[in-house]
């Protein structure tokens, strides 16, 4: 069965229907189906919900998200755990070792570091960071840069 771990650009891209959407409703069905499974680190769970709820206030940069802000960004990690998805925790010599790699970010490591231990494919956006990863990952780009 395959398995993915997703990253939280792709998550975005869903909610928001933004390019590379489909790539991910696909993706989803399939976990639904239980023809794939999925899960999220639980850094990327806490991503979901303070990003969607920051781009809720319509004001991302300026204006600090309150309690139905974050509400949004609990129910739409309602969703995905109702598409089947779970939310693991990679143990962290594995996340360690990948973000003392360099190149990656904290909460792209616990991502990466999930999808090793798991045997999994990782689903990113158009981030370059993954390119740098030293481990060997299956990486599934739902769109590119140059788009």
């Amino acid at each position: 069965m395959t398995a993915y771990v997703f990253d939280t650009e792709p998550l975005i891209a869903y909610f928001y229907d933004e390019r590379g959407a489909q790539e991910v409703t696909e993706r989803l069905q399939a976990i639904a189906n239980n023809e794939a499974s999925g899960t999220i680190s639980h850094a990327t769970a806490v991503e979901v919900i303070y990003k969607i709820a920051r781009l809720e206030t319509g004001d991302p940069n300026h204006v600090a998200p309150g309690d139905a802000e974050f509400a949004v960004g609990e129910r739409d990690l309602r969703i995905l755990r109702g598409y089947g998805l779970t939310v693991e925790t990679p143990s962290w010599s594995a996340v360690a070792r990948i973000k003392g790699a360099g190149g990656i970010s904290l909460g792209d490591s616990y991502a990466a570091a999930l999808a090793l231990e798991e045997d999994a494919t990782l689903v990113v956006g158009a981030d370059p960071e993954f390119a740098d990863v030293s481990a060997a990952i299956d990486v599934y780009h739902i769109r590119d840069a140059s788009v």
